[in-house]
């Protein structure tokens, strides 16, 4: 009876791939758990079988593919519990500082079970451009979000490329005062053709705003008004236009100082990863004004 009912589970897991719930079972098998219980028990020490906690709460079951079946074998329930909260933080993962809360493991056991589920290709580590060199964890298979990465304004070091952000906004500064009046989609498809002719550009949509915006902030284009129909039907798009600017903005020094316009404004502590005294564009700035021939130029 029990490999019967053995069977009768595994066919109902096939058909809920996403995994069964208590309910689920009791109705698709029409026994109770109890009766049950053996039955996952088995699957769960073949490794056959994982449970999941859910957000609320609640429990599911989900069938172990064969492929990973190789993978999980002969994890223990404290390197399954950590994988499991990795899994549950899709693809903003996990700090190992968070981890180490929600288990109540030490730091020591925290890192030897990672380096474990690292060396299986079950997670990966990624630098987080939230703080510093930190890394969080996730699924091997797991595209990080925009979130942890960045985008495309950040390099593969996860900070700002500079250089490449520079280029970009005079590509688009170029093209508005050429063309006189832009919207986004415009900007868009200009950059694309770039990017045929050997430019390198893989630029979102989000990170050409942000360029845009940066653009506007410098003074050189300023928004306006879309007012251009086609056939008596407005335009489909933002509602908003790019041009060159007629407004002289006037100069804002805290802008030329480092805190003015500096990437982790909001991290900065006194006690924190970053903060004034360990400031490497402070010292910078700092050190340009001691070389400057005249101490009023500033």
């Amino acid at each position: 009876m029990s490999e019967e009912l053995e069977q009768k589970f595994l066919d109902l897991s096939h058909k809920y791939p996403t995994g069964l719930s208590q309910k689920m079972i009791e109705t698709g098998l029409g026994c109770p758990m109890e009766e049950v219980a053996k039955v996952i028990n088995t699957l769960l020490k073949q490794g056959r079988l994982r449970v999941v906690q859910n957000p609320d709460d609640t429990t599911i079951y989900k069938e172990v593919s064969a492929e990973d079946q190789m993978k999980f074998r002969g994890l223990t329930a404290e390197d399954f519990l950590i994988y499991q909260l990795i899994e549950s933080e899709a693809n903003t993962g996990a700090w190992t500082k968070d981890l180490k809360d929600k288990t109540g493991f030490q730091q020591v056991q925290i890192t030897k079970i990672l380096k474990i589920l690292e060396n299986r290709k079950l997670i990966k580590a990624v630098k987080s451009i939230q703080a510093g060199r930190k890394k969080v964890f996730m699924l091997y298979n797991m595209e990080p979000s925009r979130e942890v990465t960045g985008g495309s304004l950040y390099g593969s070091d996860q900070a700002y490329d500079h250089q490449y952000i520079h280029i970009m906004k005079m590509h688009i500064k170029t093209f508005v005062e050429n063309k006189g009046a832009v919207d986004i989609s415009d900007i868009m498809t200009y950059l694309k053709k770039l990017a045929e002719e050997g430019a390198s550009s893989n630029l979102t949509v989000e990170d050409i705003t942000l360029l845009v915006q940066t653009i506007i902030y410098d003074g050189d284009i300023e928004e306006m008004r879309d007012t251009r129909t086609m056939m008596g039907v407005r335009r489909s798009g933002t509602g908003v236009l790019y041009k060159p600017t007629k407004t002289v903005i006037p100069v804002n020094n805290l802008c030329n100082m480092p805190c003015g316009n500096c990437p982790v404004f909001d991290l900065c502590k006194d006690d924190g990863i970053v903060s004034p005294k360990k400031c490497i564009y402070f010292n910078e700035f700092l050190n340009q004004l001691n070389e400057d021939d005249d101490p009023n130029g500033f």
